[in-house]
């Protein structure tokens, strides 16, 4: 390996970097959608209020966004944020089910969502830190 090329990002660490920039997107367009929706929603009294989700969908935005940031950047904090971020995430998108919903959890795919995102935090956090990629996240001295 030259000392002037940088290490090619390995196969699962550029399928985690597309699924992190797949869920920025994803919430900033539940954003988008809530706010231009927002006078078709209100007569329905829903829990939590849409400009609250669209404001929340903005931060987990930001979030995922800056953690593809991380990743592309080749950050060595990548390996350990974007698992936590993903577990965050699934931890606030079940507990506003557990919360906010009239139907029991399992109505509506609790467990479906559930078991999705402990694979997704435990697929992202082997993908990150498996013996054969620790390589791409080596600090540089520049």
């Amino acid at each position: 390996m030259s000392v002037y090329l940088p290490a090619k990002r390995p196969r699962s660490v550029t399928l985690i970097l597309g699924g992190v920039i797949l869920f920025g997107v994803w919430n900033v367009s539940k954003a988008l959608l809530l706010i231009q929706n927002r006078p078709l929603l209100d007569p329905f009294a829903i829990r939590p209020a849409p400009l609250w989700q669209a404001v929340w969908a903005l931060v987990w935005a930001a979030l995922f966004l800056g953690g593809a940031w991380l990743l592309r950047g080749r950050r060595p904090f990548a390996q350990i944020a974007i698992p936590l971020l993903l577990f965050l995430f699934g931890l606030y998108t079940i507990s506003l089910r557990l919360i906010f919903s009239p139907l029991p959890f399992a109505v509506h795919g609790g467990l479906v969502i559930t078991l999705f995102f402990a694979a997704a935090v435990l697929l992202s956090f082997w993908g990150l830190r498996r013996a054969g990629r620790r390589h791409y996240f080596v600090e540089r001295g520049d």
